[in-house]
């Protein structure tokens, strides 16, 4: 059913598929009719696949990369199958991270060919956990970024992350762009564990609402989840460990991301994510974010 709706979306046809009626069509939290935005920009579906069936629930995710007429790009879709219907599409397609300008997210999306196969093996039976143990596990991912504690988090030993296309664990060759008022080294984030990179802090000054597990796929141990990332919204700079206070290179006012997450969940413990987000416009209400 996903390879289907990609052809279709590829073909800029949705009459190919077999729809619900009604069906509710998301691109990047925005309600569009079906067959607009992505649907006219779609050029190509990428090799860099990964699947996740959650059968209980009938819904679908994938997460991979796709080429559209303004360059490649990584992709999210989630499906929801009803009597062999599709019934609702949410999309998301990342944008430029605002202010940030840390790497090209075109040229990490066309640089992937194979997703991790670890995505895709099927647990041992003494490995699987069920639904709401596998969610328990991704959620405390987020609890452990709000609350800078990576020794709360069950992740696995050789835990990797990947975020639009480039690894953002043990990856030395990325440089974070962090600076400390003060003068001070600041450590590459980017080239540390995923509990030791929780456990500086960094991420203390950002917030993660409205998740959502729609899709858990127990047989492979994978749970796709969906939140709202609101970063900066606890202040402009982090108290890291060792090193003090370090803020963005330039001033960043807070923005939000809609992201969406797959985790490999393996004897409970966390060994892969795949993140994909976008930047969310920015809204001011009243002084409230």
């Amino acid at each position: 059913m996903t390879d289907r709706y990609l052809a279709a979306l590829i073909a800029h046809d949705p009459t190919q598929l077999p729809l619900g009626v009604p069906v509710k069509y998301t691109e990047n939290q925005q309600i569009l009719p079906l067959g607009t935005g992505l649907w006219r920009t779609a050029a190509e579906m990428g090799s860099y696949r990964i699947y996740a069936a959650d059968i209980d629930n009938r819904q679908i995710a994938y997460l991979g990369n796709i080429r559209t007429t303004v360059g490649w790009s990584m992709i999210v879709v989630r499906l929801r199958v009803q009597e062999g219907r599709i019934t609702e599409v949410e999309t998301i397609l990342p944008g430029a991270a605002a202010g940030e300008g840390t790497f090209d997210l075109s040229r990490g999306a066309a640089s992937l060919h194979s997703a991790r196969p670890a995505f895709a093996t099927a647990l041992l039976p003494s490995e699987r956990r069920d639904r709401s143990q596998l969610i328990w596990s991704a959620d405390l991912h987020y609890e452990g970024v709000e609350r800078g504690n990576g020794d709360i988090v069950p992740f696995g030993e050789n835990c990797i992350k990947v975020e639009n296309g480039v690894q953002l664990i043990r990856n030395p060759d990325f440089h974070s762009p962090g600076v400390s008022p003060a003068g001070k080294t600041v450590p590459n984030f980017a080239s540390m564990s995923c509990r030791d990179q929780f456990n500086t802090h960094i991420w203390d000054t950002d917030r993660i609402t409205d998740r959502r597990y729609p899709v858990v796929d127990e047989e492979r141990g994978v749970v796709v989840a969906f939140a709202m990332y609101h970063q900066y919204i606890k202040g402009p700079c982090a108290n890291v460990v060792d090193v003090g206070t370090v803020c963005p290179p330039v001033q960043v006012d807070p923005y939000t991301l809609a992201v969406a997450e797959a985790f490999k969940i393996r004897a409970g413990k966390i060994e892969e994510v795949e993140s994909i987000f976008t930047v969310l416009p920015v809204l001011r209400l009243r002084g409230v974010w």
